[in-house]
């Protein structure tokens, strides 16, 4: 399950990220909080997009060719490109100073974080049976996409969202 091994390490790549301003640490999740009972927390929820998990022998990105002779064991290494999304979601007071550039600000954080991930690449170890394999690429090509602020009924707090897209390459030996 190399997809689950890809959340987990994008998800502990942004846990407990200073963001800027006086906004309190980015708190990172795979599976949302329902109720969420701290809502001025930053919050980052991972999870795959569309179109999903893509794997392929290319050589051109670290793969090779099937060699064994042995059916069912590993032959050669093949390429898994993920394509993870973080949605970030913040509540922030609307008569903040800095209310309209600090949402801007923590997304520019966290995609530095991304950008700037360590180890690259890092050993990703599969939950489920062990497996290891390599991910590399991470946050070498990423999108942003914040949306308007929305103020929620009280008119007290805006809602901010933005989806971060950050492909990954990972590379495993099957």
């Amino acid at each position: 399950m190399p997809i689950a091994a890809a959340m987990q390490f994008v998800k502990d790549l942004i846990l407990n990220l200073d963001m800027p301003g006086e906004a309190p640490e980015l708190a990172a999740y795979i599976t949302p909080l329902d109720p969420d009972p701290e809502a001025d927390i930053p919050k980052a929820y991972v999870w795959p997009l569309k179109p999903g998990l893509h794997e392929s022998r290319d050589p051109k990105k670290g793969a090779s060719m099937p060699r064994g002779s042995v059916p069912g064991a590993p032959v050669g290494d093949k390429v898994l490109e993920h394509k993870i999304g973080i949605w970030v979601v913040w509540f922030g007071p609307d008569e903040d100073p800095e209310a309209d550039t600090l949402f801007p600000g923590m997304v520019d954080r966290i995609m530095r974080a991304l950008r700037t991930a360590w180890p690259n690449p890092a050993i990703l170890t599969d939950p489920y049976d062990g497996e290891q394999s390599q991910a590399a690429d991470t946050g070498e090509e990423m999108w942003a996409d914040i949306d308007p602020p929305h103020a929620l009924k009280s008119q007290r707090y805006l809602r901010y969202d933005a989806l971060i897209t950050v492909p990954i390459t990972e590379v495993i030996t099957a």
